[in-house]
Protein backbone atom coordinates (compact mmCIF):
# COMPACT_ATOMS: atom_id res chain seq x y z
CA UNK A 1 0.00 0.00 0.00
CA UNK A 2 2.78 2.32 1.12
CA UNK A 3 4.50 1.79 -2.66
CA UNK A 4 1.27 2.42 -4.33
CA UNK A 5 0.59 5.67 -2.52
CA UNK A 6 4.10 6.84 -3.03
CA UNK A 7 4.10 6.02 -6.71
CA UNK A 8 0.62 7.91 -6.67
CA UNK A 9 2.37 11.27 -5.68
CA UNK A 10 5.72 10.85 -8.06
CA UNK A 11 3.05 10.60 -10.86
CA UNK A 12 0.89 13.46 -8.95
CA UNK A 13 4.31 15.51 -9.69
CA UNK A 14 4.51 15.09 -13.16
CA UNK A 15 0.73 15.04 -14.16
CA UNK A 16 -2.18 14.63 -12.14
CA UNK A 17 -3.89 13.36 -15.15
CA UNK A 18 -1.92 10.32 -15.60
CA UNK A 19 -2.02 10.12 -11.92
CA UNK A 20 -6.43 10.04 -11.71
CA UNK A 21 -5.91 7.30 -15.07
CA UNK A 22 -3.81 4.95 -13.53
CA UNK A 23 -5.99 2.49 -11.10
CA UNK A 24 -2.85 0.26 -10.08
CA UNK A 25 0.72 1.88 -10.07
CA UNK A 26 3.60 0.42 -8.27
CA UNK A 27 7.17 2.31 -7.35
CA UNK A 28 9.71 -0.25 -7.05
CA UNK A 29 13.37 -0.38 -7.74
CA UNK A 30 16.78 -2.73 -6.24
CA UNK A 31 19.45 -0.73 -4.83
CA UNK A 32 22.68 -2.80 -4.77
CA UNK A 33 25.94 -1.98 -2.52
CA UNK A 34 28.60 -3.85 -4.04
CA UNK A 35 32.63 -3.50 -2.68
CA UNK A 36 34.76 -5.89 -4.73
CA UNK A 37 38.63 -6.87 -5.17
CA UNK A 38 39.67 -7.77 -8.52
CA UNK A 39 43.06 -8.85 -10.34
CA UNK A 40 44.09 -10.55 -13.20
CA UNK A 41 47.42 -12.37 -13.43
CA UNK A 42 49.32 -14.86 -15.25
CA UNK A 43 48.93 -13.56 -18.60
CA UNK A 44 52.15 -14.47 -21.13
CA UNK A 45 52.82 -13.10 -24.21
CA UNK A 46 55.20 -15.72 -25.00
CA UNK A 47 53.15 -18.22 -24.66
CA UNK A 48 52.00 -18.84 -28.29
CA UNK A 49 55.85 -20.33 -28.63
CA UNK A 50 54.16 -23.31 -26.77
CA UNK A 51 52.57 -24.03 -30.31
CA UNK A 52 54.61 -25.62 -33.26
CA UNK A 53 52.00 -24.05 -35.73
CA UNK A 54 53.18 -20.03 -34.37
CA UNK A 55 56.38 -18.16 -34.00
CA UNK A 56 57.54 -17.63 -30.28
CA UNK A 57 55.52 -13.90 -29.41
CA UNK A 58 53.04 -13.87 -31.51
CA UNK A 59 50.18 -12.97 -29.42
CA UNK A 60 50.75 -10.21 -26.97
CA UNK A 61 54.54 -8.83 -27.24
CA UNK A 62 53.62 -6.88 -23.75
CA UNK A 63 51.37 -8.94 -21.22
CA UNK A 64 48.88 -6.84 -19.16
CA UNK A 65 48.60 -8.30 -15.58
CA UNK A 66 46.60 -6.26 -12.84
CA UNK A 67 47.31 -6.23 -9.24
CA UNK A 68 44.80 -6.66 -6.85
CA UNK A 69 42.93 -3.12 -6.76
CA UNK A 70 39.81 -2.19 -5.20
CA UNK A 71 36.83 -1.20 -6.61
CA UNK A 72 32.92 -0.12 -6.27
CA UNK A 73 31.19 -2.33 -9.13
CA UNK A 74 28.53 0.05 -10.00
CA UNK A 75 26.27 -2.81 -11.68
CA UNK A 76 23.02 -4.54 -10.42
CA UNK A 77 20.72 -0.99 -9.33
CA UNK A 78 17.32 0.09 -11.03
CA UNK A 79 14.32 1.72 -10.59
CA UNK A 80 10.64 1.26 -11.96
CA UNK A 81 7.36 2.05 -12.36
CA UNK A 82 4.73 -0.71 -13.11
CA UNK A 83 0.82 -0.71 -13.62
CA UNK A 84 -2.45 -2.41 -15.14
CA UNK A 85 -5.48 -1.14 -16.00
CA UNK A 86 -8.65 -3.77 -15.80
CA UNK A 87 -10.58 -3.82 -19.33
CA UNK A 88 -12.83 -6.34 -18.52
CA UNK A 89 -13.43 -9.52 -19.63
CA UNK A 90 -10.92 -10.77 -17.77
CA UNK A 91 -8.16 -8.57 -19.86
CA UNK A 92 -5.73 -6.65 -18.44
CA UNK A 93 -3.44 -3.51 -19.45
CA UNK A 94 -0.01 -3.87 -17.67
CA UNK A 95 3.30 -1.62 -18.38
CA UNK A 96 6.43 -1.23 -16.65
CA UNK A 97 9.28 1.32 -17.17
CA UNK A 98 12.39 0.19 -15.74
CA UNK A 99 15.63 2.61 -15.50
CA UNK A 100 19.06 1.47 -14.31
CA UNK A 101 20.58 2.75 -11.68
CA UNK A 102 24.17 3.62 -10.06
CA UNK A 103 25.41 3.39 -6.33
CA UNK A 104 29.04 4.73 -5.25
CA UNK A 105 31.59 5.31 -8.32
CA UNK A 106 30.11 5.62 -11.28
CA UNK A 107 33.09 4.76 -14.78
CA UNK A 108 31.09 7.15 -17.29
CA UNK A 109 33.10 8.01 -20.30
CA UNK A 110 32.46 11.14 -23.13
CA UNK A 111 31.39 7.86 -25.08
CA UNK A 112 28.35 6.41 -22.40
CA UNK A 113 30.00 3.23 -21.99
CA UNK A 114 30.56 1.16 -18.91
CA UNK A 115 27.69 2.35 -16.80
CA UNK A 116 28.16 5.84 -16.89
CA UNK A 117 26.40 8.52 -15.10
CA UNK A 118 22.94 8.67 -17.13
CA UNK A 119 20.64 6.10 -16.52
CA UNK A 120 19.62 3.39 -19.43
CA UNK A 121 16.33 1.58 -20.03
CA UNK A 122 16.18 -1.82 -18.83
CA UNK A 123 13.05 -4.11 -19.28
CA UNK A 124 10.13 -1.86 -20.43
CA UNK A 125 7.15 -2.86 -22.46
CA UNK A 126 3.47 -2.07 -22.85
CA UNK A 127 0.92 -5.08 -23.10
CA UNK A 128 -2.19 -6.68 -22.64
CA UNK A 129 -2.84 -10.05 -20.60
CA UNK A 130 -5.33 -12.35 -20.04
CA UNK A 131 -5.42 -15.76 -18.00
CA UNK A 132 -6.52 -17.45 -20.98
CA UNK A 133 -4.67 -16.71 -23.64
CA UNK A 134 -1.56 -15.08 -22.00
CA UNK A 135 0.74 -11.61 -22.68
CA UNK A 136 1.65 -10.04 -25.60
CA UNK A 137 3.88 -6.56 -25.41
CA UNK A 138 5.95 -4.69 -26.77
CA UNK A 139 9.41 -2.85 -26.11
CA UNK A 140 13.12 -3.28 -24.88
CA UNK A 141 13.19 -6.52 -22.45
CA UNK A 142 15.18 -9.57 -21.75
CA UNK A 143 15.01 -12.45 -24.87
CA UNK A 144 13.13 -15.69 -23.82
CA UNK A 145 16.77 -17.61 -24.47
CA UNK A 146 18.30 -15.10 -21.62
CA UNK A 147 15.95 -15.62 -19.40
CA UNK A 148 16.45 -18.84 -19.05
CA UNK A 149 19.84 -18.94 -18.67
CA UNK A 150 19.03 -17.00 -15.05
CA UNK A 151 16.05 -18.55 -14.13
CA UNK A 152 14.46 -21.70 -14.87
CA UNK A 153 18.29 -23.18 -15.31
CA UNK A 154 19.83 -20.88 -12.39
CA UNK A 155 20.34 -22.83 -9.14
CA UNK A 156 21.88 -19.89 -7.47
CA UNK A 157 19.29 -17.26 -7.41
CA UNK A 158 20.29 -16.14 -4.03
CA UNK A 159 24.34 -15.34 -4.96
CA UNK A 160 24.11 -11.63 -5.85
CA UNK A 161 25.85 -9.87 -8.13
CA UNK A 162 28.92 -12.76 -8.76
CA UNK A 163 26.91 -14.02 -11.59
CA UNK A 164 29.71 -16.51 -13.99
CA UNK A 165 29.07 -15.22 -17.71
CA UNK A 166 30.92 -17.35 -19.66
CA UNK A 167 28.57 -19.65 -21.59
CA UNK A 168 26.87 -16.74 -24.01
CA UNK A 169 29.31 -14.00 -23.70
CA UNK A 170 30.23 -12.06 -26.63
CA UNK A 171 32.14 -13.74 -30.02
CA UNK A 172 35.43 -11.59 -28.84
CA UNK A 173 34.85 -12.53 -25.06
CA UNK A 174 35.12 -16.46 -26.06
CA UNK A 175 38.52 -15.82 -26.72
CA UNK A 176 41.33 -14.86 -29.53
CA UNK A 177 39.86 -15.36 -32.72
CA UNK A 178 42.30 -17.29 -34.39
CA UNK A 179 46.33 -17.93 -34.43
CA UNK A 180 48.51 -14.90 -34.08
CA UNK A 181 46.15 -12.16 -32.61
CA UNK A 182 44.59 -12.28 -29.60
CA UNK A 183 41.03 -10.19 -30.11
CA UNK A 184 41.07 -6.78 -28.93
CA UNK A 185 39.14 -3.89 -28.28
CA UNK A 186 41.70 -2.14 -30.74
CA UNK A 187 41.16 -4.81 -33.47
CA UNK A 188 37.41 -4.43 -33.15
CA UNK A 189 37.34 -0.89 -33.39
CA UNK A 190 39.45 -1.41 -36.36
CA UNK A 191 36.12 -2.72 -38.69
CA UNK A 192 32.75 -1.67 -36.21
CA UNK A 193 31.91 1.80 -36.43
CA UNK A 194 29.30 3.59 -35.12
CA UNK A 195 26.84 3.59 -38.32
CA UNK A 196 26.03 0.02 -36.98
CA UNK A 197 24.15 2.12 -34.31
CA UNK A 198 26.42 1.65 -31.06
CA UNK A 199 30.04 2.60 -30.41
CA UNK A 200 32.89 0.84 -31.98
CA UNK A 201 33.40 -1.13 -29.07
CA UNK A 202 29.96 -2.33 -28.83
CA UNK A 203 29.70 -3.23 -32.15
CA UNK A 204 31.04 -6.82 -32.40
CA UNK A 205 28.71 -7.26 -29.20
CA UNK A 206 25.81 -6.29 -30.84
CA UNK A 207 26.29 -8.55 -33.35
CA UNK A 208 26.81 -11.83 -31.47
CA UNK A 209 25.48 -11.62 -28.36
CA UNK A 210 23.09 -14.35 -27.57
CA UNK A 211 22.38 -12.70 -23.92
CA UNK A 212 20.75 -9.82 -25.28
CA UNK A 213 17.95 -7.33 -23.52
CA UNK A 214 16.57 -6.22 -27.15
CA UNK A 215 14.87 -3.26 -27.95
CA UNK A 216 11.88 -3.13 -30.17
CA UNK A 217 10.70 -6.93 -29.05
CA UNK A 218 7.36 -8.49 -29.55
CA UNK A 219 6.72 -11.24 -27.39
CA UNK A 220 3.89 -13.79 -26.25
CA UNK A 221 4.03 -15.45 -23.29
CA UNK A 222 1.73 -18.45 -22.44
CA UNK A 223 -0.28 -18.50 -19.18
CA UNK A 224 0.72 -21.12 -16.58
CA UNK A 225 -0.34 -24.61 -17.89
CA UNK A 226 0.27 -27.09 -14.71
CA UNK A 227 3.65 -25.91 -14.50
CA UNK A 228 4.05 -25.56 -18.33
CA UNK A 229 4.94 -21.95 -19.86
CA UNK A 230 6.42 -20.64 -23.28
CA UNK A 231 7.65 -17.55 -24.43
CA UNK A 232 8.02 -16.79 -28.10
CA UNK A 233 9.71 -13.39 -29.22
CA UNK A 234 10.45 -11.78 -32.45
CA UNK A 235 12.83 -8.50 -33.20
CA UNK A 236 13.63 -6.54 -36.31
CA UNK A 237 17.10 -5.12 -34.67
CA UNK A 238 18.01 -1.27 -34.21
CA UNK A 239 21.11 -1.71 -36.27
CA UNK A 240 19.82 0.73 -38.66
CA UNK A 241 18.59 0.56 -42.39
CA UNK A 242 19.78 -2.14 -45.15
CA UNK A 243 23.07 -2.33 -46.04
CA UNK A 244 24.02 0.30 -48.85
CA UNK A 245 24.68 -1.89 -52.41
CA UNK A 246 28.20 -0.43 -52.25
CA UNK A 247 28.90 -1.84 -49.02
CA UNK A 248 28.06 -5.53 -50.38
CA UNK A 249 27.93 -7.17 -53.42
CA UNK A 250 24.33 -8.27 -53.80
CA UNK A 251 21.34 -9.37 -51.83
CA UNK A 252 19.46 -7.59 -48.83
CA UNK A 253 20.94 -7.86 -45.46
CA UNK A 254 18.13 -7.58 -42.51
CA UNK A 255 19.05 -8.07 -38.73
CA UNK A 256 16.40 -10.31 -37.39
CA UNK A 257 16.08 -12.19 -33.72
CA UNK A 258 13.51 -15.07 -33.05
CA UNK A 259 13.23 -16.03 -29.79
CA UNK A 260 11.47 -19.49 -28.07
CA UNK A 261 11.65 -21.04 -24.31
CA UNK A 262 9.76 -23.93 -22.98
CA UNK A 263 9.96 -24.32 -19.39
CA UNK A 264 8.21 -26.77 -16.64
CA UNK A 265 8.58 -24.87 -13.27
CA UNK A 266 6.67 -27.01 -10.39
CA UNK A 267 7.53 -26.97 -6.95
CA UNK A 268 11.37 -28.46 -6.29
CA UNK A 269 11.74 -29.30 -9.94
CA UNK A 270 12.32 -26.37 -12.90
CA UNK A 271 13.35 -27.64 -16.21
CA UNK A 272 13.51 -25.99 -19.64
CA UNK A 273 15.05 -25.21 -23.35
CA UNK A 274 15.55 -22.21 -25.01
CA UNK A 275 16.38 -21.55 -28.53
CA UNK A 276 17.76 -18.13 -30.31
CA UNK A 277 18.18 -17.48 -34.18
CA UNK A 278 19.95 -14.76 -35.26
CA UNK A 279 19.87 -14.07 -38.81
CA UNK A 280 22.26 -11.11 -40.45
CA UNK A 281 23.31 -10.08 -37.19
CA UNK A 282 26.71 -10.74 -37.72
CA UNK A 283 27.10 -10.50 -41.39
CA UNK A 284 25.36 -6.43 -41.16
CA UNK A 285 28.32 -5.90 -37.68
CA UNK A 286 30.71 -7.10 -40.84
CA UNK A 287 29.28 -4.98 -43.56
CA UNK A 288 28.43 -1.80 -41.98
CA UNK A 289 28.98 1.53 -43.90
CA UNK A 290 32.58 2.53 -43.90
CA UNK A 291 33.92 -0.36 -42.86
CA UNK A 292 36.65 -1.09 -45.44
CA UNK A 293 37.45 -4.75 -44.88
CA UNK A 294 35.87 -6.27 -42.21
CA UNK A 295 37.09 -8.31 -39.69
CA UNK A 296 40.59 -10.14 -40.45
CA UNK A 297 42.28 -11.52 -37.41
CA UNK A 298 45.89 -13.60 -36.81
CA UNK A 299 48.61 -14.47 -38.83
CA UNK A 300 50.28 -17.59 -40.55
CA UNK A 301 48.37 -20.45 -41.22
CA UNK A 302 45.44 -19.83 -38.89
CA UNK A 303 44.18 -16.40 -39.94
CA UNK A 304 41.16 -15.45 -41.45
CA UNK A 305 38.45 -12.73 -41.57
CA UNK A 306 34.77 -11.80 -42.18
CA UNK A 307 35.06 -9.37 -45.86
CA UNK A 308 32.71 -6.57 -45.45
CA UNK A 309 32.80 -4.70 -48.55
CA UNK A 310 33.22 -4.99 -52.05
CA UNK A 311 32.17 -7.58 -54.82
CA UNK A 312 32.59 -10.93 -53.03
CA UNK A 313 31.92 -9.48 -49.39
CA UNK A 314 29.42 -11.04 -46.52
CA UNK A 315 25.79 -11.53 -47.63
CA UNK A 316 24.27 -13.35 -44.76
CA UNK A 317 25.14 -14.95 -41.60
CA UNK A 318 22.81 -16.96 -38.99
CA UNK A 319 23.50 -17.78 -35.64
CA UNK A 320 21.93 -20.31 -33.39
CA UNK A 321 22.18 -20.57 -29.89
CA UNK A 322 20.57 -23.89 -28.06
CA UNK A 323 20.04 -23.62 -24.11
CA UNK A 324 18.74 -27.05 -21.71
CA UNK A 325 19.09 -27.10 -18.22
CA UNK A 326 17.34 -27.54 -15.09
CA UNK A 327 17.38 -27.99 -11.30
CA UNK A 328 15.89 -29.88 -8.36
CA UNK A 329 15.68 -28.81 -4.50
CA UNK A 330 16.15 -31.55 -2.21
CA UNK A 331 13.84 -30.96 1.30
CA UNK A 332 15.84 -31.78 4.68
CA UNK A 333 14.15 -31.30 8.19
CA UNK A 334 13.89 -27.88 9.65
CA UNK A 335 12.89 -26.29 6.25
CA UNK A 336 16.76 -27.08 5.02
CA UNK A 337 17.14 -27.92 1.45
CA UNK A 338 19.95 -29.11 -1.06
CA UNK A 339 19.79 -27.49 -4.48
CA UNK A 340 21.46 -28.79 -7.84
CA UNK A 341 21.45 -27.66 -11.44
CA UNK A 342 23.07 -27.68 -14.62
CA UNK A 343 22.92 -26.13 -18.57
CA UNK A 344 24.40 -26.95 -21.55
CA UNK A 345 24.54 -24.85 -23.82
CA UNK A 346 26.05 -24.63 -27.91
CA UNK A 347 26.51 -21.38 -30.04
CA UNK A 348 27.04 -21.57 -34.10
CA UNK A 349 27.30 -18.78 -36.60
CA UNK A 350 27.63 -19.38 -40.22
CA UNK A 351 28.76 -16.79 -42.78
CA UNK A 352 27.89 -16.43 -46.69
CA UNK A 353 29.41 -14.39 -48.74
CA UNK A 354 29.29 -13.34 -52.29
CA UNK A 355 32.05 -14.88 -53.70
CA UNK A 356 35.22 -16.68 -52.59
CA UNK A 357 37.69 -14.98 -50.57
CA UNK A 358 40.91 -17.42 -49.35
CA UNK A 359 40.40 -17.05 -45.08
CA UNK A 360 36.68 -16.15 -45.22
CA UNK A 361 35.52 -17.52 -42.02
CA UNK A 362 32.18 -19.75 -42.75
CA UNK A 363 31.07 -21.55 -39.52
CA UNK A 364 32.53 -21.03 -35.67
CA UNK A 365 30.79 -22.87 -33.04
CA UNK A 366 31.36 -22.92 -29.12
CA UNK A 367 29.77 -25.24 -26.48
CA UNK A 368 30.16 -24.40 -22.94
CA UNK A 369 27.98 -26.26 -19.47
CA UNK A 370 28.08 -25.54 -16.11
CA UNK A 371 26.58 -27.35 -12.85
CA UNK A 372 25.65 -25.92 -9.55
CA UNK A 373 25.01 -26.65 -5.97
CA UNK A 374 23.50 -24.97 -2.58
CA UNK A 375 22.41 -25.16 0.52
CA UNK A 376 20.32 -23.44 2.53
CA UNK A 377 19.67 -23.32 5.65
CA UNK A 378 16.86 -20.32 7.27
CA UNK A 379 18.43 -17.05 6.40
CA UNK A 380 22.09 -18.99 5.36
CA UNK A 381 22.66 -19.75 2.00
CA UNK A 382 25.78 -21.46 0.44
CA UNK A 383 26.93 -21.53 -2.97
CA UNK A 384 29.00 -23.31 -5.70
CA UNK A 385 29.19 -23.11 -9.11
CA UNK A 386 31.90 -24.40 -11.31
CA UNK A 387 31.31 -23.57 -15.63
CA UNK A 388 33.29 -24.60 -18.39
CA UNK A 389 33.92 -22.69 -21.72
CA UNK A 390 35.41 -25.06 -24.77
CA UNK A 391 37.87 -24.08 -27.35
CA UNK A 392 36.68 -22.41 -30.43
CA UNK A 393 35.72 -24.33 -33.45
CA UNK A 394 35.17 -23.51 -37.15
CA UNK A 395 35.84 -23.17 -41.23
CA UNK A 396 37.41 -21.09 -43.02
CA UNK A 397 37.91 -21.28 -46.98
CA UNK A 398 40.99 -22.55 -47.66
CA UNK A 399 42.32 -23.73 -51.07
CA UNK A 400 45.21 -25.98 -49.51
CA UNK A 401 43.38 -27.25 -46.32
CA UNK A 402 46.46 -29.20 -44.95
CA UNK A 403 48.17 -25.91 -44.81
CA UNK A 404 45.34 -23.66 -43.89
CA UNK A 405 42.59 -23.93 -40.88
CA UNK A 406 41.38 -22.42 -38.41
CA UNK A 407 42.89 -22.54 -35.14
CA UNK A 408 40.77 -22.76 -31.62
CA UNK A 409 43.23 -23.36 -29.43
CA UNK A 410 43.96 -22.33 -26.29
CA UNK A 411 40.24 -20.86 -26.31
CA UNK A 412 39.04 -22.65 -23.35
CA UNK A 413 38.01 -20.94 -20.04
CA UNK A 414 37.24 -22.52 -16.66
CA UNK A 415 35.37 -20.71 -13.66
CA UNK A 416 34.74 -21.58 -10.11
CA UNK A 417 32.40 -19.24 -7.90
CA UNK A 418 31.68 -19.51 -4.36
CA UNK A 419 29.03 -17.49 -2.42
CA UNK A 420 27.49 -16.81 1.25
CA UNK A 421 24.20 -14.97 1.24
CA UNK A 422 22.32 -14.09 4.31
CA UNK A 423 18.50 -12.69 4.43
CA UNK A 424 18.14 -9.97 6.84
CA UNK A 425 14.45 -10.45 5.53
CA UNK A 426 12.59 -10.73 2.01
CA UNK A 427 14.05 -7.69 0.77
CA UNK A 428 17.58 -7.24 2.54
CA UNK A 429 20.32 -9.34 2.43
CA UNK A 430 24.19 -9.47 2.36
CA UNK A 431 26.31 -11.44 0.29
CA UNK A 432 30.01 -12.38 0.14
CA UNK A 433 31.37 -13.96 -3.18
CA UNK A 434 34.52 -15.42 -4.63
CA UNK A 435 35.15 -16.36 -8.80
CA UNK A 436 37.92 -17.51 -10.14
CA UNK A 437 38.65 -17.82 -13.74
CA UNK A 438 41.24 -19.93 -15.57
CA UNK A 439 41.79 -18.92 -19.45
CA UNK A 440 43.57 -20.72 -21.66
CA UNK A 441 46.75 -19.21 -23.10
CA UNK A 442 44.43 -17.73 -26.37
CA UNK A 443 41.46 -16.90 -24.29
CA UNK A 444 40.16 -13.51 -22.42
CA UNK A 445 37.40 -13.96 -20.61
CA UNK A 446 36.57 -11.69 -17.91
CA UNK A 447 34.25 -13.94 -15.99
CA UNK A 448 31.92 -12.04 -14.73
CA UNK A 449 28.27 -10.85 -16.27
CA UNK A 450 28.81 -7.14 -15.09
CA UNK A 451 31.78 -4.79 -14.99
CA UNK A 452 34.48 -7.46 -15.54
CA UNK A 453 38.04 -6.72 -16.34
CA UNK A 454 39.14 -6.00 -19.88
CA UNK A 455 41.66 -8.94 -19.26
CA UNK A 456 44.75 -9.82 -21.86
CA UNK A 457 44.99 -13.34 -23.69
CA UNK A 458 46.08 -16.25 -20.93
CA UNK A 459 45.37 -13.50 -17.77
CA UNK A 460 43.38 -15.32 -14.76
CA UNK A 461 41.08 -12.77 -13.71
CA UNK A 462 39.55 -12.88 -9.79
CA UNK A 463 36.92 -11.11 -8.22
CA UNK A 464 36.38 -11.26 -4.31
CA UNK A 465 33.28 -8.85 -2.97
CA UNK A 466 30.96 -8.30 -0.54
CA UNK A 467 27.09 -6.49 -1.24
CA UNK A 468 24.23 -5.65 0.35
CA UNK A 469 21.08 -5.65 -1.81
CA UNK A 470 17.65 -4.13 -1.42
CA UNK A 471 14.36 -4.23 -2.98
CA UNK A 472 11.78 -1.64 -2.56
Amino acid sequence: MQKKLLAAAVLSAFSGVAAAQSANVTLYGTLLGDFQVAESKSADGSIAGNSSARAPGTYLASPANQNARTRMNPAGSNFGIRGTEDLGNGVQAWFQLELSATLGAPSGTAAGQNHGNAPTYRNSAVGLRSNTWGSISVGGWDTPFNVAGYSTMNANGRSGNATVGLLSNTLGALGALGAGGAYSAQNESAWCTVDVGVSALSCLNAGTNFDRRQKGLLQWWSPNWSGFEARVAYAATQFGDAVTATNRAAGSIKPNIWDLSLAYNNGPLAIGYAFSRQNDLLAYAAAATNVAGGIATGTGTGAWQITGAGATAVSGSRGTGHRLGGKYAFPLSGGSSIGIGAMYERLDWKLDYAGTNLGDLTELKKTGWRIQGNFTAGNHFFGLEYARSNELKGNIVSTAPGLRSFDGSGTRTNAWMASYNYAFSKRTSLTAYFVSINNGNNSLNSGITFAGLATAAGADPRYYGVNLRHTF
